[in-house]
């Protein structure tokens, strides 16, 4: 059964555009399209042998025939008629990587889903560096953690925006979803319970996690005011 995560990646893709989901694991959300009834071309990516075996697997089982398979790293092998990619599941790190080996590959890429699982923070800023901006984004919470599941497009200008809407998104401040809000409690709780065990003489440290939780307690009352 397909997870909340995957499905909010797939509601996500909103063109017809040919899609490649580079680390597709089982290959989840290249099923989940084409049970949607997306027409075009489908392609899973995975560079080790086991991880491609299986997908591969998992795909024939699934009884549908045309979805692709790559066994190959990262853009690598990417055909130029494919106009978006998937890279979910990966460190920030991880995702930079496979982008700048081939940044030449973006040259043909108009849509990118991105679901990183570290420096969140480090997502908008990088692909608007690379010519991106926000279509869409959304928060996610499954297995007791946040996902923040962010889809890109490539535009010819992009938009200004303050520190908050970088971290967190101009979308997901404007939803002011109550999953949104929980993941900011949930930090301050997460900072406060740190603070509690923090020796007193590390002063340093104590007044970062302070200045993190006011700057978390000025948006939710940005987002309490808006909805009063």
């Amino acid at each position: 059964m397909i997870s909340n995560r995957l499905k909010a990646i797939v509601s996500l893709i909103k063109n017809d555009n040919n899609i490649a989901d580079i680390g597709s694991d089982h290959g989840y959300v290249l099923l989940e399209l084409r049970k949607k009834g997306f027409k075009s071309k489908l392609l899973g990516v995975e560079n080790k042998e086991h991880p491609f075996l299986r997908l591969k697997k998992n795909i024939m089982a699934s009884g549908i025939k045309d979805i692709a398979c790559s066994l190959s790293n990262g853009l690598d092998a990417l055909p130029n008629n494919y106009k978006t990619i998937v890279i979910a599941g990966m460190g920030f790190d991880v995702i930079k990587n496979i982008i700048s080996q081939n940044i030449d590959k973006l040259d043909h890429i108009t849509n990118i889903v991105i679901d990183s699982h570290t420096d969140k923070d480090k997502v908008r800023p990088y692909f608007l560096s690379l010519g991106y901006d926000v279509e869409d984004e959304t928060i996610i919470f499954e297995d007791n953690i946040y996902y923040d599941l962010i889809a890109f497009i490539k535009v010819n200008s992009i938009q200004k925006y303050s520190k908050e809407e970088l971290e967190f998104g101009k979308i997901n401040l404007k939803a002011k979803s109550s999953t949104f809000i929980n993941m900011l409690n949930a930090e301050i709780v997460k900072n406060n319970d740190i603070i509690n065990k923090i020796n007193n003489s590390n002063s340093k440290r104590i007044n970062e996690l302070e200045k993190r939780n006011n700057y978390l307690r000025g948006i939710l009352n940005e987002n309490k005011s808006s909805i009063n």
